[in-house]
C-alpha cells in the first residue's frame, strides 16, 4: 500500500512537471512563431510544443514492423478482428496504415490522407498523428493535407484503395482505418485516449521503405513495437539496420517479438521442427537485445498466424482433423492479445509520461542545436557586414592615391603625351594671316588635340591604378569578412581637361591664365609668324623654354584633374561596397538573429 502511494505521488509529480514544461513551450510557441522567419525552426518549435502535449491524451501507438512477407498484415488483421490490411503473394503494404476502434459499425471508414505540397512527408505524417491523437484539429491540417473518405467499407474496398500503387505521383501519406470488434483496440481508452495499430510496409520492400521519410517520422512516435519475423524471413542486414533506426528514438520503448511459424518441413519429426524454430527465435531475440531494446523473454511469442486466420474463418477453411491444431493456435494468439493489453495498461501512465518527457527533451535539444547553427550562420553574416561597414568607412584611406602614385601617373603622362602636336599644326596649318577669331580657333584646335591626348593617357593610367587598388582592397575585405565573392565593376572615368574648350567664347578662352600673352590682342589681323609664336608660347607654357625647361604648369593641371577623377572613382567604389551591406545580412535576418538568441536562452532554461 505504501509503495502504491509513493508511485501515485511520483506520477502526480511527473504530470505536474510535464504540464509545466508543456505550458512553457506553448507560451514560447505563441510568442515566437509569428516572429520566426526560418520555416524549419518554425516547424520544429511547433512540433516541440505539440509533442509535449502527448501526455494529455491517453492514446497509444503500437508499431507493427518486419520484413516483407513476414506476416505483418495477417497479424494486423487478426488484432483488428477485421480485414483492414491486404494480404497477397506480392508485397501488400506499401504505405503506412493506422487502425483504431470505433463504437458503431456505421462509423467505420477509411480516410486516405494526401499531401497538398511536395517535400513534406515527415512533417505531414507528424501532423496526422497529432490529429489522430487529438493534439491538433482537422482544420489545422487543411493547409497541408486533403482526405479521401470511404464509408462503410468492405474487403473489396480495402483491396482496391490500400493495395499496392507504385505510381510516383501518388501523394498518399497514410491511411486511417476505423473498425469495431477488436479485443485489443476496443478494450476501452488508455488514460482517456485510443489505442492505434500502425501497419508499416516491409522495411526491405521493393520501394526502399527503410529510407522513406515516413518510416523515420512514425518511428519517433510509437509506444510499443511489435516486431514480426517468420521462419522464412531471415534476420538480415536490413533487419539490423532498421533496429538501429528504431533505437535512435525508442531505446526505452518495449518490444514484443512475434515469430510467425511457417512449418513446411513435415518430413522431419516434431522435435526437430520445433528445435529449428526455437533457434530462429533465439537469434531474433538476441539481435533485438544486442541493439539495446527493452525486450524480455516473456514478450516473445511463436504462433502460426495462418492457422489462426483459418481457425477464425471456420470449418470451411480447413479439412477435417485439423480443428484441434488450429484452435490451439487460436488460443495462443488470444494469449498474445492479452499480454499485449496488459503490457499497454500496466504502469502505462508512468511509461508514457517518461517517453513524453524523453521525446520532448530530445526534440528540444535538436531544436536548440538547429537554432545554434542558424545563429552561428547569421552571426557570421553580421560579423561580415560589420567588417564590411568598417572598410566602407575607411575606404578613402585605403584607396586614395598617394603622392608617390600621383608622381608616377604624372610622369607616365608627361613622357607619353603628344608634344609634337604644337609643331605639327604650326608647320602644316598656319600658312596665312588671320583675324583674332580665326587665330583663337587655331589655338583652340592645338590645345584640344594636345589635351585630348593627355586626357586619354591620364584616364587609362588612373583606371588601371584604381582597378589594381580595388582588387587588392577586395582581397583584403574578402579575407577579413569571409565573403567568397564580392561583385564589383569599375567604370572607366574620362579625364576632361579638353572638355568645353571649343564652346568657350573668345573672351573666356583668351583670359585663361596660361594665355596671358593673348590678352592684348582683342582685335586686328595676326601675321603667320605671330600665330606660330602664339603656338610656341602655348607649348612653352606646358613644357618651358629650351633654355629653361619646366613642366610645372602641366603637372599642376594633371594634379587638379587627378583629384577630380579620384573623387569620382572613390565615390563609385564606395557606393558599390555600401550597396553590398544590406545583402550580406538583411534587416529581417538581423532581427531574426536577435529573436533566435532570445529563444535559445529560453529553451535552454526549460528544465526537461
Amino acid at each position: 500500500m505504501h509503495r502504491f502511494i509513493l508511485l501515485a505521488m511520483s506520477e502526480k509529480a511527473n504530470i505536474k512537471k510535464i504540464e509545466s514544461i508543456s505550458a512553457q513551450l506553448g507560451e514560447l510557441a505563441s510568442v515566437y512563431m509569428p516572429r520566426l522567419t526560418d520555416e524549419n525552426i518554425r516547424h520544429k518549435l511547433s512540433q516541440l510544443s505539440r509533442r509535449s502535449l502527448e501526455y494529455k491524451n491517453g492514446s497509444f501507438i503500437m508499431l507493427v514492423v518486419g520484413p516483407v512477407k513476414s506476416g505483418k498484415s495477417t497479424l494486423v488483421n487478426l488484432l483488428a478482428h477485421r480485414y483492414v490490411s491486404p494480404t497477397d503473394t506480392l508485397e501488400c503494404t506499401v504505405r503506412p496504415s493506422i487502425i483504431s476502434n470505433v463504437e458503431h459499425e456505421r462509423d467505420c471508414k477509411i480516410e486516405i490522407y494526401k499531401a497538398r505540397h511536395e517535400g513534406r512527408k515527415a512533417e505531414d505524417l507528424d501532423l496526422i498523428i497529432d490529429e489522430l491523437r487529438g493534439i491538433v484539429t482537422e482544420h489545422e491540417l487543411e493547409e497541408y493535407l486533403e482526405k479521401d473518405e470511404y464509408l462503410n467499407y468492405s474487403d473489396e474496398t480495402i483491396n482496391n484503395v490500400i493495395s499496392p500503387s507504385y505510381n510516383k505521383e501518388d501523394r498518399t501519406i497514410i491511411t486511417s482505418i476505423t473498425t469495431t470488434g477488436s479485443k485489443l483496440l476496443e478494450r476501452g481508452p488508455v488514460d482517456g485516449g485510443k489505442i492505434f495499430l500502425a501497419d508499416m510496409p516491409g522495411f526491405d520492400g521493393n520501394t526502399s521503405n527503410l529510407n522513406d521519410p515516413l518510416y523515420d517520422a512514425i518511428s519517433k512516435r510509437v509506444d510499443l513495437i511489435l516486431f514480426v519475423h517468420s521462419s522464412v524471413s531471415a534476420f538480415n542486414l536490413t533487419s539490423a539496420s532498421y533496429l538501429e533506426k528504431l533505437r535512435e528514438y525508442n531505446e526505452a520503448v518495449p518490444v514484443y517479438l512475434v515469430h510467425n511459424i511457417f512449418d513446411s518441413t513435415y518430413w522431419k519429426n516434431t522435435e526437430e521442427r520445433e528445435g529449428e524454430i526455437d533457434r530462429q527465435v533465439q537469434k531474433e531475440y538476441e539481435e533485438i537485445r544486442s541493439k539495446g531494446f527493452n525486450i524480455e523473454s516473456e514478450f516473445i511469442s511463436k504462433v502460426n498466424l495462418g492457422k489462426v486466420t483459418d481457425a477464425l474463418s471456420g470449418s470451411g477453411a480447413y479439412v477435417v482433423g485439423f480443428e484441434d491444431d488450429l484452435q490451439g493456435e487460436l488460443r495462443k494468439f488470444e494469449e498474445i492479445e492479452e499480454k499485449l493489453y496488459k503490457k499497454i495498461t500496466s504502469n502505462i501512465s508512468e511509461l508514457r509520461l517518461k517517453r513524453c518527457e524523453d521525446r520532448t527533451r530530445t526534440l528540444r535539444d535538436m531544436l536548440v542545436d538547429t537554432i545554434t547553427k542558424e545563429i552561428s550562420s547569421l552571426q557570421q553574416k553580421k560579423n561580415a557586414r560589420d567588417a564590411m561597414a568598417h572598410y566602407v568607412d575607411n575606404l578613402e584611406k585605403e584607396l586614395s592615391i598617394t603622392m608617390h602614385e600621383q608622381d608616377e601617373i604624372i610622369g607616365a603622362v608627361e613622357s607619353s603625351a603628344n608634344r609634337s602636336v604644337f609643331r605639327t599644326i604650326s608647320t602644316t596649318q598656319v600658312n596665312r594671316s588671320a583675324s583674332t577669331e580665326e587665330c583663337v580657333d587655331i589655338l583652340k584646335a592645338v590645345l584640344v588635340q594636345f589635351l585630348s591626348d593627355v586626357d586619354q593617357k591620364l584616364s587609362l593610367n588612373l583606371f588601371s591604378m584604381f582597378k589594381n587598388k580595388e582588387e587588392t582592397f577586395r582581397a583584403l575585405v574578402a579575407e577579413k569578412t569571409g565573403l567568397d565573392k564580392i561583385p564589383m565593376k569599375i567604370t572607366p572615368v574620362e579625364a576632361a581637361t579638353a572638355k568645353n574648350i571649343y564652346d568657350e567664347d573668345v573672351s573666356t578662352f583668351m583670359n585663361k591664365k596660361y594665355f596671358e600673352f593673348l590678352r592684348d590682342m582683342w582685335h586686328g589681323t595676326h601675321a603667320v609668324k605671330d600665330i606660330k609664336s602664339y603656338i610656341s608660347k602655348m607649348e612653352n607654357y606646358f613644357y618651358g623654354t629650351k633654355e629653361s625647361p619646366s613642366t610645372y604648369q602641366l603637372k599642376e593641371l594633371l594634379k587638379k584633374e587627378i583629384k577630380r577623377l579620384e573623387a569620382l572613382y572613390l565615390r563609385e567604389i564606395k557606393a558599390q561596397y555600401a550597396a553590398l551591406l544590406p545583402t550580406i545580412i538583411t534587416d529581417e535576418q538581423s532581427t531574426s538573429l536577435d529573436t533566435l538568441e532570445k529563444l535559445k536562452i529560453q529553451l535552454t532554461n526549460i528544465l526537461i
